[in-house]
C-alpha cells in the first residue's frame, strides 16, 4: 500500500487539474459563482454523465444555452408546456419528454426544499441513505404535467437508480462529490457532509484501474464494489478517500501499473 500511495500521490503532484476541467462535465457548474447554480447545473450535468464524453458536452451545451445564463431562475419559472414546445434535443434514451420531466423534478424539488437547496434531499445517517432518500423523493413528484396518460418514462428512472438494488450510483456520487469536497476541481459548497463519508463515482474505466491496482477483486460493477474501492482508498487517505478520483479519471494510469 505505501508504494500505490506513493505512485498515486506523485501522479496527482504532478496532474494539471486546470486543463483537465475543460474534459470533464464539472466545467458547466464552473462557469457559475451563485450556489444554487452551482448545484443546478451540477446535478444536470453529472446526471447525463455517461456514454461518449464528446456527446454528452454537446447536449449539454445545448440544453444550458436554452436555460440561458441563470440556470436557477430557469428551474424555478419554466413551465412544462411550453419546455416541451420549445425543447428539440434528446440525449440517447432519454426523449424530450424525459429530459423535461428531469427538470420539472429539480424544479419541485427546490420548490419544497426550506433552504432551496437540493442538500435538504441527502440528510441521512450514510452517503447510502442520503442517496436513497433522494431518490425516492425525487421519483415521488407528480409528473402528469409531462407525461400525462404515457407512462412510458425509462429514459427518466436512468436518473434515479436505487441503491438499495445494488447500484453503484456513479452520477450521483459524482455530484456529491462536486458538493463536498473543498480541494481540486471541486466546490465544498455542503458543509454537512464529509468527505471521508463518500463513494467514489465508480464506471467502467475507474472499475478496470481499480483491478488492476489491487483496490478490488470484485468481477462487476456494483455498490459493493464501488464500496471496497472507496474502503482500500479509505485506508490511503482516511479524511479524503476521493482525493485520487480525478486523477484516475484523466491522468495517464500507466504509470501506476
Amino acid at each position: 500500500m505505501d508504494e500505490i500511495r506513493e505512485r498515486l500521490e506523485k501522479l496527482y503532484c504532478s496532474f494539471d487539474f486546470k486543463k483537465a476541467i475543460m474534459n470533464d462535465p464539472i466545467r458547466f457548474p464552473k462557469r457559475f459563482n451563485n450556489p444554487m447554480d452551482i448545484e443546478i447545473t451540477g446535478l444536470i450535468a453529472s446526471s447525463f454523465a455517461y456514454g461518449s464524453i464528446r456527446c454528452f458536452c454537446k447536449f449539454l451545451e445545448e440544453l444550458f444555452i436554452v436555460m440561458g445564463k441563470k440556470p436557477s431562475d430557469f428551474i424555478k419559472n419554466f413551465k412544462p408546456s411550453s419546455l416541451l414546445k420549445k425543447l428539440k434535443i434528446k440525449y440517447r434514451f432519454s426523449t424530450i419528454h424525459d429530459i423535461v420531466a428531469f427538470l420539472f423534478i429539480i424544479q419541485k424539488l427546490i420548490e419544497q426544499s426550506p433552504s432551496e437547496s437540493l442538500k435538504y434531499y441527502f440528510n441521512a445517517q450514510n452517503i447510502v441513505d442520503a442517496i436513497f432518500n433522494y431518490t425516492q423523493s425525487a421519483l415521488s413528484v407528480d409528473l402528469s404535467p409531462i407525461y400525462g396518460k404515457n407512462i412510458k418514462r425509462q429514459g427518466l428512472l436512468h436518473f434515479f437508480p436505487n441503491p438499495q438494488k445494488g447500484s453503484p450510483c456513479k452520477r450521483i456520487n459524482l455530484f456529491l462529490r462536486w458538493m463536498v469536497r473543498r480541494r481540486d476541481v471541486d466546490f465544498g459548497l455542503w458543509t454537512d457532509i464529509k468527505a471521508n463519508e463518500l463513494i467514489i463515482p465508480l464506471d467502467i474505466h475507474i472499475w478496470r484501474v481499480s483491478k488492476k491496482l489491487g483496490f478490488t477483486k470484485r468481477n462487476s460493477i456494483s455498490l459493493k464494489t464501488a464500496l471496497e474501492i472507496t474502503d482500500y482508498l479509505r485506508r490511503i487517505d482516511p479524511e479524503d478517500p476521493l482525493k485520487y478520483d480525478f486523477v484516475l479519471c484523466h491522468g495517464h494510469i500507466n504509470s501506476l501499473l
